[in-house]
């Protein structure tokens, strides 16, 4: 019994510790294809203007709602439009990541106990596709 109170404390860090870097990675992923839907958008309404397809990708109608949640405040979306027909589309998404909960509670936790482990801030993805 003793041995499972002196191991519980560090078992419980493990799964923090696994928890949060899935949250990292499913957050990385979503930047990425928010980027990509947004291109896309971009590229298929070429008649749209920078501020539209902001406001398209920011609104939580693509993408995973951890990431487009409370209007897309935790969201940096810049975009450069198509000049004319087969000119790129470049769409740059960027994420605070500090706005998530659990990640600023493990970055705490590994300050705290001194460990000099840094968390990411920023999650950034950059799409190009072609207008159409």
């Amino acid at each position: 019994m003793a041995e499972f109170a002196l191991l519980i404390p560090l078992f419980l860090f493990l799964v923090f510790l696994t928890i949060t870097f899935a949250v990292i990675g499913q957050a990385a992923l979503a930047v990425s294809q928010l980027a990509y839907t947004g291109a896309r958008y971009a590229a298929v309404h070429p008649e749209l203007t920078a501020a539209e397809v902001q406001s398209y990708i920011t609104s939580g109608a693509v993408g995973s709602p951890t990431i487009t949640g409370s209007g897309g405040s935790h969201l940096t979306v810049t975009v450069q439009t198509a000049a004319g027909f087969a000119q790129p589309v470049t769409v740059t998404v960027a994420y605070d990541l500090n706005s998530n909960a659990l990640v600023s509670m493990m970055k705490n936790t590994f300050t705290n106990l001194g460990l000099n482990t840094s968390f990411p801030t920023t999650l950034s993805a950059t799409q190009i596709a072609s207008s159409e």
